[in-house]
């Protein structure tokens, strides 16, 4: 069965404090919604569309060489921004999964995890949940005697019984694509914020008879939502150790994996010692037996084998075998270091 995507990536951010959209603030060198396409694609989903908003001038450039693009003239609420995909797939018929374009630290292997469970139970919809330390704000997961997704209720609307729930929506969900589109034709902004919630499609196909499922996520980490500067330095730490730790596991000598920072595309061989204070990102490669650091951030850069990088900034620059580059070396785009 085929799987598509719609990624939200409209709203505002304005706990973010700042001048661009909180989706195009980077998070090792990526835009936040390039971590959610990247892990779609890894995924194996067929087809991608991000719904923009909220200075969509920043937001295309970043998306539209990847996914459609679809635009949400008014923010008024996840459903009306899903909704505003119904032409973009009014031939489409298989999963749909609904993605946060501001939850850089989903999986491949979650996304495809929701697409089987829901395919294997000809479910109307699964959505993602967690259960965080501290579940004010969430959506609350009110399931039924057997164990079904009844609804979900948001915080402002919740009872002091509901609140009490520890069980949360993450806002990522995989829906049965022509159940959703018919389900979103029937939500209203009948509720304490004025908006079409997404949650309430799944009382609707509920109600129609189709099964609601969840899936409880393993790792918490996924879900986390940048909505806050502080909420992107924590999930830049998780990514910085999840990214060392795939490095180290093949091969790479790190002194101090907590002072090393490393963009999802970069590439190191094995045998290769980075130093502290060490930042590599954009589509930097290492070569074998290449010592990096202290104190250099490499972007772009092509560093060949048996090298030793001290104290260097380098963008866009190349460095042949066994050339040495430092201290206090500055290489501009173009450079190139021949022995």
């Amino acid at each position: 069965m085929q799987t598509a995507a719609i990624i939200l990536a409209a709203g505002a951010g304005t706990r973010m404090k700042s001048k661009k959209p909180k989706v195009a603030h980077l998070m090792l060198g990526k835009p936040l919604v390039n971590w959610v396409i990247d892990a779609a694609r890894e995924a194996g989903i067929d087809k991608l569309a991000t719904v923009v908003g909220h200075m969509r001038e920043q937001v295309e450039p970043l998306v539209q060489e990847q996914t459609a693009v679809v635009i949400q003239a008014e923010q008024r609420g996840t459903a009306d921004a899903v909704m505003s995909c119904a032409q973009e797939f009014a031939d489409f018929d298989g999963s749909l999964l609904v993605l946060s374009g501001d939850c850089p630290l989903i999986t491949a292997q979650t996304m495809s995890a929701l697409a089987d469970l829901r395919e294997r139970n000809d479910a109307a919809v699964v959505v993602l949940t967690m259960r965080p330390e501290n579940p004010f704000g969430y959506g609350r997961i009110i399931r039924d005697s057997t164990g079904q997704v009844e609804r979900i209720v948001e915080q402002k609307d919740a009872s002091p019984e509901e609140a009490a729930v520890g069980e949360c929506n993450s806002g990522f969900y995989c829906f049965d694509s022509k159940a959703l589109f018919e389900a979103l034709n029937q939500v209203s902004s009948d509720n304490a914020q004025g908006e079409y919630y997404l949650t309430d499609v799944l009382e609707i196909c509920r109600k129609a008879g189709r099964s609601v499922l969840a899936l409880e996520a393993e790792d918490n980490s996924e879900c986390l939502g940048i909505n806050s500067r502080i909420q992107l330095a924590q999930a830049t730490k998780i990514a910085q150790h999840r990214i060392n730790e795939t490095h180290m596991a093949a091969g790479v000598t790190m002194l101090d994996p907590d002072q090393v920072w490393i963009g999802p595309e970069v590439k190191i061989a094995r045998d290769v010692e980075l130093l502290p204070q060490v930042f590599l990102f954009g589509m930097t490669e290492v070569g074998e037996d290449s010592v990096i650091g202290p104190n250099s951030r490499l972007t772009d850069t092509v560093v060949g084998q048996g090298c030793i990088i001290d104290e260097t900034i380098a963008e866009q620059a190349r460095v042949d075998d066994g050339v040495s580059c430092g201290p206090s070396a500055h290489l501009q785009p173009g450079t190139h270091l021949q022995q």
